[in-house]
């Protein structure tokens, strides 16, 4: 009886595992957007995660920009003609963008005054100056100039493009730290600011803050 018992939970168990991958892969694209001076790579960690928890890698892309050389409004131009195409290639299902630090000004540009809110279901950015960083002080081109406190990018933005955002407290990039929240914004592990790339722990809250 107790093994016929356990039997049964086995099979329930594995029934619930189907189920979990199925409703992984019926989620839409979500594509990867770095920060400045980074790359694509920045994200092999969470890629990773999101596919060996069920999610399917042809629907992960990664988006990358000229951080150091373009302006934001530049890279938001060209992130725009990424999604448009990742779209086409999805049967036009609308995206949901994961950001990590400028890389969330860009998709905040595209979002806010690009069309980019009718492409997109879900925004989540990591460690993303939303209303500026003290450490931008310390380079000179047009993404550093954009990301300053009270620059003109950010007063043109004045709030607008935000959904979801996730910030610690012991970011060290962003300064001050509350100043990555815009919209509904969680408080993640006090971790720093690339950590926030690779900390199983924030990649459990992106997940929950793209449902």
């Amino acid at each position: 009886m107790k093994s016929r018992i356990l039997r049964n939970i086995m099979v329930v168990a594995a029934m619930f595992a189907v189920t979990a991958s199925n409703a992984w892969a019926q989620n839409e694209p979500i594509i990867f957007v770095h920060g400045y001076t980074g790359s694509t790579s920045n994200f092999n960690t969470m890629v990773n995660r999101f596919t060996s928890d069920g999610y399917p890698s042809a629907k992960l892309y990664r988006f990358g920009y000229k951080s150091t050389t373009d302006s934001n409004k530049t890279s938001a131009g060209a992130l725009k003609n990424f999604v448009a195409t990742v779209r086409k290639n999805n049967g036009n299902e609308t995206v949901s963008i994961v950001a990590h630090s400028n890389g969330g000004l860009v998709s905040r540009w595209y979002r806010a005054k690009l069309g980019g809110t009718a492409d997109m279901r879900r925004f989540v950015s990591l460690g993303t100056p939303h209303k500026g960083t003290q450490s931008a002080y310390s380079c000179y081109d047009p993404a550093c100039y954009e990301m300053r406190p009270n620059s003109t990018f950010l007063n043109e933005l004045a709030g607008k493009g935000c959904d979801r955002s996730l910030w610690s407290a012991n970011d060290g990039v962003i300064i001050p730290a509350e100043n990555a929240k815009c919209g509904s914004s969680t408080q993640t592990a006090n971790v720093s600011h690339n950590s926030l790339l690779t900390d199983a722990s924030v990649y459990q809250q992106t997940r929950d803050q793209l449902k």
